[in-house]
């Protein structure tokens, strides 16, 4: 069983993992922490807003769909496991998939818990 496509997948997955993780983490400089290093919502609003963030959770969102639509059109073509494209396209969707469900739901965590700090008793 020829494992191009892994191979391949692993690849374009660690370089534009990496870019993506090079385009959020200068964001960290934004966040005020108090003495326990605990975020301070209330001197911190990045994550009220349209950030660098969000706009990665989209452009992986639309690769993970791209890919799977080319996984689609490569099995309705009679392709099987041992083609590389196959293997691209399954491990592209696993990878950016689990990706952007983990980044989303950390960006929805971090806005309710910054909710809930920042005006405790408007939600009451």
């Amino acid at each position: 069983m020829p494992v191009t496509g892994w191979v391949a997948s692993s690849i374009v997955a660690g370089v534009l993992g990496s870019i993506f993780v090079v385009i959020i983490a200068p964001m960290n400089k934004k966040v005020v922490r108090d003495k326990w290093g605990r975020i301070d919502f209330s001197k911190t609003d990045i994550y009220f807003y349209w950030t660098r963030w969000d706009t990665i959770i989209l452009i992986a969102a639309i690769y993970t769909i791209l890919n799977i639509t080319g996984l689609f059109v490569f099995l309705l073509r009679g392709d099987n496991i041992e083609s590389p494209l196959i293997q691209y396209f399954i491990h592209q969707t696993f990878v950016f998939g689990l990706f952007t469900f983990m980044w989303l739901i950390t960006k929805l965590a971090y806005v309710f818990k910054g909710i809930k700090e920042r005006w405790p008793n408007e939600f009451k």
